[in-house]
């Protein structure tokens, strides 16, 4: 008996999970009785035919059947496709990346036009569209499995032990699809698709839990070995479950699986708080998160978006994403921005009706980005792009028994937020106002820096009046890409400190931060981050005594960072501070300038400490430089609305060693790219600061206490 055999037919599913109050014991009791159980369920073909003939569907639908009918109902069948090489990220080049995303891409085709032209069959009954989705489901169950890469280019480089993105969009949706079809396959046909589908669910399964240890996850919680694709691809087991669930007897097993996975451990990138720790590119992941929400919205589950992260998940963006492009924690892949992307806005529009909160309305409406809404796409831009303009048509038909809530106004809502699951802290000076608002991020993170998070603790991002400022220097062109990994994920890219030129230690959770306080008074806000436990990390045992950043947005105008080192042995401290372009350091006033890239803005930084000299250095060059063909343009899509450009650095280095550094700086935001006359003077342990508006603040922050005059 195999290893895989074991694992799918003796892995425990009774441990012991806390219950969801709003969720079945009994994950099989929920399951509707007849099939289809996915996507138009039983029952409601006759709806959703009004929905997309007449009702609020019928303009996306129109452009999806569109679209099938001339450009993909007569499509050829493609080869399968074939290995290209060591399928390890570690050794992906940057010609690999393309053939690993090729891959990706003839399966993103394939599986949504079989999804769409299932889903016009079950409009139209005409039998080109059924015929469709029978070839893509009996062609691809021919494809192979674990294919001998190490012999040159050979079939099966689908499979999830090669490459599992590829075999993420094929099974995400061809068990849906042939749940809507099974009744107009003849058991011969059955045959050739289950039996393929029980070998790619059986490897899928197992895949998932050996890579990911999902029988171990805790919710918000990286004490289990945490991994990004196995977690993303849990929706997909339960939904291919559900659609399997009269056909193969592993499929229960899968539900059970999935159910208790959403019901007792989602999610462990996150808690109750709403955040998510991969980051906001990767918390747009949710999206997937959500489809197995909406499948049991169908079938009228209780557990359905019912818990307490579910509620507040929406406000991590919110709080953390801005109309215009700007920098974030963590992976992204459009050059190293986000912004609210019109798929975010589609998401809240969805959030605002399932769960009635007119604010995120309000939130979606604030989008400027001119793209073409996914649920308006039809079939454009298929390949590795999800979720795909069907799926949000059934999304949306799923939800349309509820109203669209009245929109609120986000000024309801508190102007700062501190997310405790994942020690990120965002501050407004106007939340909802993006071209008034001053906007701060401050990481100190129990998640370390493994994943797809930084070694960023401590850190901060500063955007204002509509761009960013002090921003996080990070591309990544492809996954653990030379840039990628020797600038991006590095504490050198950060707006943070080196000690002795070294960082904190990347991809590990020793690197982890902690927030220590968040305290809102009258005219401030006072956050401290604690790193030392990243640093120390990195550093010889014992090296590193302490290492914290205080953080004080006041009256809602600027930002005082203060930053305690204390080390067992003496060392230089450099003090960090990145930007689009246009940086200058004044080393006679101690002040760094940056203007905003589209001139909307600029930020006047003074750092002030006592009996240190600093040796100033700025640069607009990457030590890690960027893929040529990314920087010259050569790769592209919809995604990419930014542009892989030189960044500017400024490393504020001591000239001496010693054993503790106490480094105050005051950071004054300014709409237009007139420098700001901003005067600070320190004291021991106080500050003056003379302001660019003509008020003057006294401030006395030590470890313990804040007094602001």
């Amino acid at each position: 008996m195999n290893r895989l055999f074991l694992l799918i037919f003796f892995f425990p599913l009774s441990l012991g999970f806390s219950l969801n109050a709003s969720a079945a014991q009994n994950a099989a009791s929920v399951v509707p009785s007849a099939a289809p159980r996915t996507n138009i369920i039983h029952g409601r073909a006759d709806a959703f035919r009004a929905y997309v003939r007449t009702g609020e569907g019928a303009k996306a639908f129109a452009k999806l059947k569109a679209d099938l009918d001339k450009k993909y109902l007569t499509m050829p069948f493609p080869a399968e496709p074939v290995t290209y090489g060591d399928p390890a990220p570690s050794k992906r080049t940057s010609d690999m990346a393309d053939k690993w995303r090729s891959v990706q891409d003839i399966c993103g085709i394939l599986s949504a036009v079989a999804e769409a032209s299932a889903l016009s069959w079950i409009v139209t009954g005409e039998d080109k569209y059924l015929a469709k989705a029978k070839e893509i489901l009996l062609e691809t169950s021919k494809w192979h499995f674990a294919p001998d890469w190490k012999s040159g280019p050979v079939i099966g480089a689908t499979d999830i032990y090669y490459n599992d993105e590829a075999h993420f969009r094929l099974w995400r949706k061809l068990p849906l699809v042939y749940d809507q079809i099974r009744d107009q396959l003849t058991p011969a046909e059955k045959k050739i698709i289950l039996d393929h589908f029980r070998e790619r669910g059986r490897r899928s399964f197992a895949w998932i839990e050996h890579e990911g240890n999902i029988s171990k996850i805790t919710r918000n919680s990286i004490e289990a070995d945490l991994s990004s694709h196995p977690v993303r691809f849990m929706p997909m087991t339960g939904l291919t479950a559900l659609a399997l669930w009269d056909d193969l007897p592993e499929a229960r097993q899968w539900w059970d699986y999935a159910y208790k996975f959403y019901r007792d451990q989602f999610s462990p990138w996150g808690g109750d708080e709403g955040g998510w720790a991969e980051g906001n590119a990767y918390w747009r992941g949710t999206f997937e998160h959500a489809a197995f929400q909406d499948a049991l919205l169908a079938i009228h589950d209780p557990l359905a978006y019912a818990t307490p992260f579910w509620k507040n998940s929406p406000l991590f963006a919110i709080y953390h994403v801005q109309p215009y492009l700007h920098t974030t924690f963590g992976d992204t892949s459009n050059a190293g921005h986000f912004n609210l992307e019109p798929v975010i806005s589609d998401y809240m529009e969805h959030l605002a009706r399932v769960q009635q909160n007119g604010t995120l309305l309000t939130y979606a409406a604030l989008g400027t980005d001119q793209r073409t809404r996914p649920i308006d796409k039809g079939l454009d831009e298929l390949g590795r792009n999800y979720p795909t303009a069907a799926e949000f048509i059934v999304r949306n038909f799923i939800a349309s028994e509820k109203p669209l809530p009245t929109a609120r106004p986000l000024s309801e809502l508190p102007a700062n937020r501190y997310f405790s699951d994942v020690g990120w802290v965002s501050l407004h000076s106007a939340l909802g106002k993006p071209n008034d608002d001053i906007h701060v991020t401050f990481k100190s993170s129990p998640y370390g820096s493994f994943s797809h998070s930084h070694a960023d603790q401590n850190s901060f991002i500063l955007n204002a009046y509509g761009e960013g400022l002090a921003i996080n220097s990070a591309y990544r062109e492809f996954h653990n890409s030379q840039h990628h990994r020797g600038w991006t994920r590095q504490t050198i890219s950060k707006n943070t400190l080196l000690i002795d030129g070294q960082g904190q230690k990347a991809q590990s959770k020793l690197s982890t931060g902690k927030i220590t306080r968040y305290e809102e008074k009258p005219r401030y806000v006072w956050t401290t981050g604690d790193a030392t436990k990243a640093y120390s990390a990195a550093q010889p045992k014992g090296q590193v005594k302490q290492v914290t950043r205080d953080l004080v947005f006041v009256d809602s105008r600027y930002v005082i960072l203060r930053d305690h080192v204390v080390l067992a042995k003496p060392a230089k401290l450099s003090w960090l501070l990145h930007s689009e372009k246009d940086l200058q350091w004044d080393a006679s006033t101690s002040t760094a300038r940056i203007r905003g890239p589209q001139k909307k803005s600029s930020l006047t930084t003074q750092v002030l400490a006592s009996g240190v000299q600093w040796n100033g250095n700025v640069t607009d060059q990457f030590p890690v430089p960027v893929d040529p063909k990314y920087k010259r343009g050569e790769i592209g899509g919809s995604y990419l609305t930014g542009t892989w450009h030189d960044q500017a650095h400024l490393t504020l280095e001591s000239a001496t060693a010693a054993g503790e550094f106490v480094v105050f700086s005051v950071l004054w935001p300014e709409r237009g790219t007139t420098p700001a006359k901003l005067t600070a003077t320190l004291n021991g342990n106080q500050l003056t600061i003379v302001r660019p508006d003509g008020k003057t603040d006294l401030l006395t922050l030590s470890d313990d206490s804040l007094i602001l005059r």
